[in-house]
């Protein structure tokens, strides 16, 4: 994952707290942010599929990538691939209302 501006990260983080009802989501790593949301998608996956499509349709992550994103694999990487394409759609928002705050 790229570098992510302080701010834009931690909108993120925070936003994705409200979406999974989570705790502890690391809002100063973007790896670390990336590793944890895994974790919690790879525990949707085996206890609550259901949720788990649901908040991906709430967060608006195009559902042909998800699709792409659950072929050939085990379910640890299916998680981490799923939750790149969340924290990937949710930094596209975050960066669309800092803009938006800022006037532009």
């Amino acid at each position: 994952m790229p570098q992510l501006s302080p701010a834009i990260l931690a909108s993120t983080t925070n936003h994705l707290i409200k979406v999974f009802e989570v705790d502890n989501l690391p809002a100063n790593n973007v790896d670390a942010l990336l590793q944890k949301l895994a974790r919690v998608v790879l525990h949707l996956l085996h206890t609550d599929l259901n949720r788990l499509l649901h908040l991906l349709y709430r967060i608006d992550v195009d559902e042909h990538r998800v699709k792409n994103a659950m072929v050939n694999a085990d379910e640890e990487t299916i998680a981490y691939r799923i939750a790149q394409l969340i924290i990937e759609r949710e930094v596209r928002k975050a960066q669309i209302r800092l803009r938006y705050s800022e006037g532009r």
